[in-house]
């Protein structure tokens, strides 16, 4: 028979991240970092390739020049935080 995993009584559950919530490992000091699928397409500056509508995508806002906000694919994201030396991203 297989088991059961149970939680310890009175242990409360781990609240979700909201979906739009960047993960932990893509935030930047300096910038805001949603989690969308948008409805268009968008070119990556990371690769510079099409980031397709409704694709689950980062989108990187520098907080002092909103208007120069990016649409990365997550695993580019990822790779520029290693480039700049911000972890192991």
């Amino acid at each position: 028979m297989p088991r059961r995993h149970r939680r310890v009584p009175g242990t409360p559950r781990p609240v979700p991240r909201p979906r739009a919530a960047a993960p932990p490992w893509a935030l930047l000091p300096g910038y805001e970092v949603r989690h969308v699928a948008g409805e268009k397409e968008y070119r990556c500056p990371g690769c510079d390739h099409a980031v397709r509508p409704a694709v689950w995508h980062l989108v990187v806002v520098p907080e002092d020049a909103p208007e120069e906000r990016r649409h990365w694919h997550t695993g580019c994201w990822r790779v520029e935080l290693r480039r700049r030396g911000l972890g192991r991203a």
